[in-house]
């Protein structure tokens, strides 16, 4: 049964249907729709996500059936998702052996992971190749007119995760997650394995 079909079928019964809509302001959304009429290849439906009347480009509308599991189902306005890595120390406890199997001497705390290559001799560079930081706070340093240096400005920031790479630009981020997956990428292209 094509979409024009299933809609048509709705329009007699009265039925409200689950669709994805590719289109308008929310693209690739779940709504719910009661289709009133098809003319033109546009379908006039109530839309109970904004509780109006609209119309929905026919093409753009998948219909999504009852039996189907969509991850447009799960979807909620508001709804954060749920995080893969809690901290640090989960990212490593996940990825060290990876990062071993790398090349790479690890450092930690609950704060920051680094990766640094070795010398020869074994013994670990001291500067990182590739570091995950997490900085609550920054501040303005300024100078006095006394020639002391004084620490102004505190403030939270929004942007915590930070990861530095060698001749790789610093970039920041708001969750370990997005973090991470630069962090990793970056891990594997410097690798010392890789060269």
């Amino acid at each position: 049964m094509t979409t024009e079909e299933r809609l048509k079928e709705a329009i007699g019964t009265g039925e409200i249907l689950k669709v994805i809509y590719q289109g308008g302001s929310q693209p690739g959304s779940l709504r719910k729709i009661s289709p009133i009429s098809i003319k033109d290849g546009k379908v006039r439906a109530r839309c109970f996500s904004s509780n109006a009347v609209k119309l929905f480009v026919l093409e753009k509308i998948e219909i999504v059936e009852s039996e189907e599991e969509r991850e447009a189902d799960k979807w909620q306005p508001g709804l954060k998702p749920t995080a893969h890595y809690q901290s640090i120390h989960t990212l490593l406890e996940e990825k060290g052996d990876f990062f071993a199997s790398l090349g790479w001497h690890i450092e930690n705390d609950s704060a920051s992971l680094s990766l640094h290559r070795r010398f020869k001799n074994g013994k670990p560079l001291t500067g990182s190749d590739v570091s995950l930081d997490y900085e609550e706070y920054t501040c303005d340093l300024v100078a006095g007119y006394d020639g002391e240096v004084h620490e102004e400005n505190r403030r939270k920031r929004q942007r915590p995760w930070t990861v530095r790479g060698k001749n790789k630009n610093t970039r920041t981020f708001g969750n370990l997650d997005k973090a991470a997956e630069v962090f990793l990428e970056w891990a594997k292209l410097l690798a010392p394995t890789s060269k």
